[in-house]
């Protein structure tokens, strides 16, 4: 398992400390300006205060939202890392993800299709990672009830085998008018790796495949 370093918290920590720090020198700056217009100011005609403590009460305002955006920060720092222990506990487990990857492996293959109601003819083209067409497998169910498995015994057209590995399946599903129509591929593979970046846990498949948490359809 792999879960990398949530490297955006320490940047956000350290903006929201210049921030803190920048306004303390506008204080000093503003309190030092103020004593030396007071100290400076004409007896007979003094100054009016209602503009200085306008000022105060905005470098107040500012130094309570640069404080709520620290809080906040830290917050999301909390939540990205129960997130990132949340996605460690898919390690090993086995998930269904939308992909038009197969893995090969002797004779079998992790590979599911689905179809909507009214498709009549389906047929499955798969091709090597150079993308040479090594098998047509046509007359595939058409049930639009439940997710199909993809039978394929890895041998190409001319029945020669094929060696085990990654290929790719590409579905043509037309209707009762010969008409094109969608159809949709799917992996069920078990997750080998977890990976945590910008916020997001990412799930490392074998057959060299990563994807989006948010791209699992079911998990067993």
């Amino acid at each position: 398992m792999a879960l990398a370093p949530i490297s955006n918290t320490a940047a956000a920590q350290s903006g929201s400390g210049s921030s803190l720090s920048q306004l303390g020198e506008d204080y000093t700056r503003f309190l030092t300006l103020l004593t030396a217009q007071v100290q400076h100011q004409d007896p007979l005609a003094p100054m009016d205060a209602t503009q200085f403590v306008s000022q105060l009460a905005q470098l107040s305002q500012v130094e309570q939202a640069v404080k709520s955006n620290s809080n906040l920060e830290s917050l999301g720092a909390q939540m990205g890392s129960l997130l990132s222990v949340s996605g460690a506990a898919m390690l090993g487990r086995e998930i269904t993800v939308s992909s038009d990857n197969l893995t090969l492996d002797n004779g079998e293959v992790d590979s599911y299709y689905s179809v909507n109601e009214g498709t009549a003819t389906l047929s499955a083209q798969i091709r090597d990672p150079d993308g040479n067409l090594v098998r047509t497998i046509s007359g595939l169910s058409t049930d639009h009830t439940e997710l199909q498995h993809l039978e394929w015994d890895g041998l190409t057209d001319a029945g020669n085998p094929v060696l085990d590995g990654k290929y790719t399946v590409a579905l043509v599903a037309k209707d009762a008018n010969d008409s094109p129509v969608p159809a949709y591929t799917y992996r069920k593979a078990e997750v080998q790796e977890v990976l945590f970046t910008e916020g997001q846990n990412y799930f490392k498949l074998n057959g060299d495949e990563t994807v989006a948490a948010e791209a699992v359809l079911a998990a067993s």
